[in-house]
């Protein structure tokens, strides 16, 4: 629990103002509301009687209404009203703050957590699903947690003050009927440590087949051109209707069990309303109460449901809210790949020769390094080419050096300088990066290519040339402007990765990665794209993957990569000549553009 209140406290104190009005106004709109039945008290048995109660409060009263010239009846009435105005003033001010609390923490939740998210590596997107991380900024953020956070704590604040005020009020007027009056508290002790962990292991299974559940559609909506393509419509339905059914059956149950304990908070405390009114009324024909008296302790016990349902509705919400805390603080602790630990200097030019030292990587739950004591040098300016068959860690090597992921052994300089000593955003403003599958966003072309970035339309421009995607976008229906749909599913494979090599040209990188990024090309296309970049990679260092034996022709140095190590490393002449490796991968790749 203590876990729980540090982790609300780290939002709580960004807003003193908000928490001095939560704490300090509940316990005084409290006061003024227990006061309110005391009035009808006074009143019923000053009619009984015609003479003022003997209570202090109801003297003080009647003293002051005969200073206003006013009846004892006319003075408890004024009192009821305005004691009942100041509450409902005070009530509505607490509430508005507790809203407005409960919307901001909703967006702090989810902000941070995913703020949190993207730092983290590809070994936590393995770890975690699509569906799964939706779910746990939605559901969990906005079903679960925003609500508890602020009114459900507040709640059971505002019902303990409540409770113990009430309490008190009506020892004051009858201690053995309070008694009785509170005597089913223990049952509910009891129910609430019965239920605890039933209610835990419940909201916890809901909660894994929601994630399943939006897992499913995610998968779904993001195939479904294979889906269509290989008629598998059938069975993503009935995987769908599995899914929903699980979930349809956690959520009953969950429900099943949250009203069952709300239920037996609200009839347990009805029945001490039964209890006052026999036990109350039988004092009341014994002369041992005034009708007075009872009708304020039938108020107070009343008063007290609403209260112990807050309390009821607290316990079980905790541990729904509890489970779903336990969902967010699970990626918080997954540490990210990459720390920025660069410091605060910025760097303006980051152009030079790169150095990797006995560089291994590996995942931390793996026994098989992906890349193992791998060193070598790239010189500023040139053209290096990295070539090896599937699985031979060349996409890992080019991930190195933005740094989205880091060595698990060795370093990697540039101009001298530990790759972990520049800030991330100087070091990865420096690089463009072109992966095999570019990442498209529902957005336009334009939006696309400059990421919000402040690009000048000359240089847009350019970049679009350079890429070879100036008559697509001169022939779409509104140019930069067309909307390209979720992950460019409106445009072909080779635009994508056209708009992909825009994005990161647009930049003018001092270092360019290009990660096997005309695979869907034509050939004509191809050829004249890399014809086009020749002409302006000279500026820059350039590290490709690429079977295109006319650009490894062109290359400064071949590094030949297998199973993570360095079996051949220099220029395409040297390395065709040694009938090594990289000569029979090279006969390979000029067969495979022979059927081209």
């Amino acid at each position: 629990m203590l876990d729980k209140i540090q982790w609300f406290w780290r939002y709580y104190r960004r807003y003193p103002y908000v928490l001095f009005v939560l704490l300090v106004l509940t316990p005084v709109q409290a006061v003024f509301q227990v006061s309110i039945p005391r009035m009808i008290d006074f009143t019923v048995d000053f009619l009984d009687s015609g003479q003022v109660p003997s209570d202090t409060l109801a003297i003080w009263l009647a003293g002051l209404g005969r200073r206003l010239d006013l009846t004892p009846e006319v003075t408890f009435g004024l009192s009821f009203v305005l004691l009942g105005l100041i509450a409902a003033i005070l009530y509505a001010f607490v509430q508005a703050h507790r809203a407005w609390m409960n919307l901001r923490l909703e967006w702090l939740f989810r902000q941070d957590a995913f703020d949190d998210i993207t730092n983290k590596g590809p070994d936590f997107f393995n770890r975690f699903r699509t569906g799964d991380l939706v779910t746990r900024l939605t559901d969990d953020v906005a079903e679960k947690l925003s609500w508890f956070a602020c009114s459900g704590i507040f709640r059971l604040y505002e019902a303990l003050i409540m409770v113990v005020f009430t309490i008190t009020m009506m020892i004051s007027i009858e201690p053995m009927l309070t008694l009785w009056a509170v005597g089913p508290l223990p049952v509910l002790i009891v129910i609430f440590f019965k239920s605890s962990s039933m209610l835990d292991r419940r909201y916890d299974h809901l909660q894994s087949r929601i994630s399943r559940f939006n897992d499913v559609m995610e998968a779904c909506f993001s195939g479904i051109r294979v889906i269509k393509a290989y008629v598998r419509e059938k069975a993503q339905k009935l995987k769908f209707e599995k899914a929903a059914v699980d979930r349809r059956g956690a959520e009953i149950s969950s429900i099943k069990a949250s009203t069952v304990i709300d239920s037996l908070y609200m009839y347990i405390w009805q029945l001490s309303i039964l209890i006052i009114l026999v036990a109350g009324g039988y004092m009341v024909m014994n002369a041992d109460l005034s009708r007075g008296k009872l009708a304020s302790f039938i108020f107070y016990t009343v008063w007290l449901v609403f209260p112990m349902f807050d309390i009821g509705q607290f316990l079980v919400k905790s541990r729904q809210s509890a489970v779903s805390i336990n969902r967010l603080v699970q990626l918080e602790k997954t540490e990210p790949m990459v720390i920025d630990d660069g410091g605060g200097s910025q760097e303006s030019d980051l152009a030079g020769s790169i150095r990797f030292e006995d560089v291994t990587f590996a995942f931390a739950d793996s026994d098989r390094p992906i890349l193992a004591g791998l060193t070598l040098d790239i010189e500023a300016g040139s053209t290096v080419a990295l070539v090896g068959r599937v699985g031979s860690g060349k996409s890992w090597l080019v991930n190195l050096l933005p740094r989205l992921v880091d060595p698990s052994g060795g370093r990697i300089t540039l101009n001298g300088r530990d790759l972990r000593r520049f800030r991330l955003e100087d070091l990865r403003r420096h690089i463009g990066y072109v992966p095999q599958e570019p990442m498209l966003f529902s957005d336009t072309v334009r939006n696309n290519i400059i990421l919000g970035r402040e690009i000048s339309d000359e240089l847009l421009k350019w970049a679009i040339d350079v890429a070879q995607l100036k008559d697509e976008v001169a022939a779409f229906p509104k140019g930069l402007e067309t909307f390209i749909g979720t992950r460019g599913m409106s445009i072909s494979g080779g635009q994508k990765q056209r708009l992909g090599l825009a994005r990161a040209l647009v930049g003018k990188p001092a270092i360019l990665i290009l990660d096997d990024c005309t695979s869907a090309l034509d050939s004509r296309t191809e050829a004249a794209l890399w014809e086009r970049l020749h002409q302006v990679l000279p500026g820059m260092t350039a590290i490709l993957i690429t079977h295109r034996p006319d650009t490894l022709q062109r290359a400064d140095k071949i590094i030949v990569l297998a199973e993570g190590v360095m079996v051949e490393a220099g220029s395409h002449d040297d390395l065709v000549a040694r009938g090594g490796q990289y000569a029979r991968i090279y006969k390979r790749y000029q067969l495979e553009e022979l059927v081209r």
